[in-house]
């Protein structure tokens, strides 16, 4: 089944059309508004400008039914989603105005125990 124009919104990000769907969790999720046959969502309309999606992964999942058709969330294919983050380096440098105080505490802790 094809949504109506009317169910269609447009992606804040890419400002292509999606279809907004509620998940089993009441969550909402937007889809690319045509049926894909690699999709991983299956959705369905329960009235006028409702759909409801359910995911096709895991070990539960069950396949579509009849009524359902498979849809490709619009995350996987928006072109308008800002970049992510690069990675961190694994050491950041510390900045000239720092004093580390690890070392010192680690002194001090081992200078207690010997006095006991």
């Amino acid at each position: 089944m094809i949504p109506a124009p009317s169910e269609l919104r447009a992606c804040r990000d890419c400002g292509r059309s999606v279809l907004w769907t509620t998940t089993a969790a009441g969550k909402r999720l937007a889809v690319d508004p045509h049926p894909a046959e690699d999709g991983n969502q299956a959705c369905y309309r329960i009235a006028p400008r409702s759909w409801v999606s359910r995911s096709l992964d895991g070990a539960d999942a069950r396949p579509p039914a009849r009524w359902e058709e498979r849809y490709r969330p619009h995350v996987a294919t928006c072109t308008g989603r800002p970049a992510v983050q690069e990675a961190l380096p694994v050491v950041l440098p510390d900045p000239p105005n720092v004093i580390r105080i690890d070392p010192r505490r680690r002194g001090r802790a081992r200078r207690r125990k010997g006095r006991r």
